[in-house]
């Protein structure tokens, strides 16, 4: 597997989204714009959007993201590339289907005090200013059988944490592994062969993942951190 591996490009974790709306934008978007938190994921609303925006943090939209944060498909967020494939496949038939560092900044200062006045007329708004700082990693690599070309799952996880110190830590406990193939493609025959009695046995979803990240990282699949 040909990747090129990336670090995150860092900020503070407060005091990023502190800026207000003009005045205009703040009467349409407070007053009706979408304000659904996404309460296990990062997918940023229509309000928060327009905060970020306002604050000149850099948001990306993913197709193929999508979690509980709004009925539009994708996720509009703060990405960052961890690991990208860089060519074809080759003999180890691996394929790097998304990987990310992500992040989620709360709105605070004079923006969260714009927010508490609209607040008093639409008491929704208050869920806005109830989030904190968070971030997370996300690594999904499957194989692809050269005799079907179909895909397995052999890896995916979603970690979050409260803090960027341990985000970076866990991130490099990660690329220590993945980083050293000799270490651990010798088990990707064992998860093919569990891959097969999990569909025969129709095992949920979740363990599978959890079982495969056991495997190769001794820790579960996902690690969520509640946004409210």
């Amino acid at each position: 597997m040909k990747y090129k591996c990336h670090s995150p490009i860092l900020k503070e974790e407060n005091h990023i989204v502190d800026k207000p709306l003009s005045k205009e934008l703040a009467d349409v978007l407070l007053k009706t714009g979408q304000c659904h938190i996404d309460h296990e994921g990062f997918d940023l609303n229509e309000i928060e959007r327009g905060y970020y925006e306002a604050n000149n943090v850099l948001i990306y939209h993913d197709d193929t993201w999508y979690k509980d944060g709004g009925k539009e498909s994708g996720t509009t967020t703060i990405l960052q590339p961890w690991y990208v494939q860089t060519g074809a496949i080759d003999e180890d038939n691996l394929i790097i289907d998304h990987s990310h560092y992500v992040f989620k900044y709360p709105i605070q200062g004079e923006a969260k005090e714009q927010v508490l006045q609209y607040a008093k007329e639409r008491p929704e708004l208050y869920r806005l200013v109830s989030t904190n700082y968070k971030c997370g990693l996300d690594l999904c690599i499957d194989y692809m059988n050269p005799e079907t070309y179909t895909i397995e799952p052999i890896l995916h996880i979603e970690w979050d944490y409260n803090n960027t110190h341990e985000l970076l830590q866990k991130a490099l406990e990660v690329e220590r592994v993945i980083n050293n193939p000799n270490s651990w493609k010798d088990v990707i025959p064992t998860i093919l062969r569990y891959n097969k009695i999990a569909r025969t046995k129709q095992i949920d979803a979740f363990i599978q993942a959890d079982t495969r990240a056991g495997v190769l990282l001794g820790e579960k699949a996902y690690k969520l951190i509640p946004t409210l």
